[in-house]
């Protein structure tokens, strides 16, 4: 039923966690069923008495804290998942925890709402979920801590799933590639999209930070603009264009001055005035 695994990987010398102990009494026996990491606490759903103390560092006799190595995935005090990156096989829940011994081991069951997963890949839904650990000593046995009680901690999680806005995302810089638009506009949300990409590929999220962020780059998409018209080939006001540089002006018709046009131009005023002169002679 449970998912297990080594934790020689990672660093266990981040202890420095702030955890809640939720101890159970049941008859003489004391039996821990639960910590959770500060920040994430909850209350159990059990119709018992519950004593709870909370440890300024790390859990007194616990082989298990809080893996803060992960920065994507743990940030004061408080743990997340991004569905995508469940998706993608890119995290194991066992990792969000550092043990030590580091030969020790822990398997896991995760609960959301009134569902039990065994598999992290089992969670689809955004939302918060609780992660609940066996630890286990370097036989494969049950780890009891000192004072008898056996080690267990459940670590309240945060889900996410970036995957809508990763989509969005892509969408957006293969528009923005499209040579149609502006060199500047492009340029502009690219280097936007990819401060948003790198938000969230490093840095853990709730899903209301993730819906304003598909509301952000559709807007971004919005800033994409067609490039403004060569003013020398084009000149929207209908002003007198220079022409040839000699000084002679056209009305801004589209319609270039050629020599031929001059010289034709003037053959026929010439042709008039002599016909004038001639004509003032013969009377």
């Amino acid at each position: 039923m449970f998912r297990r695994s080594k934790n020689n990987s990672y660093d266990t010398s981040q202890t420095k966690q702030r955890f809640s102990i939720k101890k159970f009494k049941f008859g003489a026996a004391s039996v821990l069923i639960g910590i959770s990491f500060l920040g994430g606490f909850t209350q159990g759903q059990f119709n018992i008495s519950t004593d709870t103390v909370f440890a300024a560092e790390v859990i007194s006799g616990s082989a298990a804290t809080l893996n803060s190595a992960l920065v994507k995935n743990v940030s004061g005090g408080k743990a997340y998942i991004d569905i995508y990156d469940v998706k993608n096989g890119k995290i194991d829940p066992l990792n969000l925890i550092a043990l030590n011994p580091s030969n020790y081991s822990a398997n896991y069951y995760i609960k959301q709402g009134g569902r039990i997963f065994t598999s992290v890949n089992q969670l689809q839904t955004p939302g918060t979920a609780t992660i609940t650990y066996n630890i286990l000593d370097e036989n494969g046995n049950p780890y009891t801590k000192s004072d008898g009680q056996i080690d267990i901690v459940s670590l309240v999680t945060t889900v996410y799933d970036t995957t809508e806005l990763r989509n969005n995302i892509n969408k957006v810089i293969e528009n923005a590639n499209d040579p149609k638009w502006s060199d500047d506009s492009r340029k502009d949300v690219l280097s936007k999209i990819e401060v948003i990409k790198n938000d969230i590929d490093n840095n853990p999220k709730t899903q209301s930070d993730i819906d304003n962020k598909i509301v952000e780059v559709n807007e971004l998409e919005k800033l994409l603009v067609l490039p403004v018209p060569d003013k020398d080939k084009y000149d929207p006001t209908g002003k007198a264009q220079q022409v040839n540089g000699k000084g002679n002006k056209l009305p801004a018709t589209g319609e270039n001055a050629t020599p031929f046009f001059n010289v034709a131009a003037l053959t026929i005023i010439s042709s008039v005035g002599l016909l004038s002169v001639s004509k003032k002679k013969e009377d």
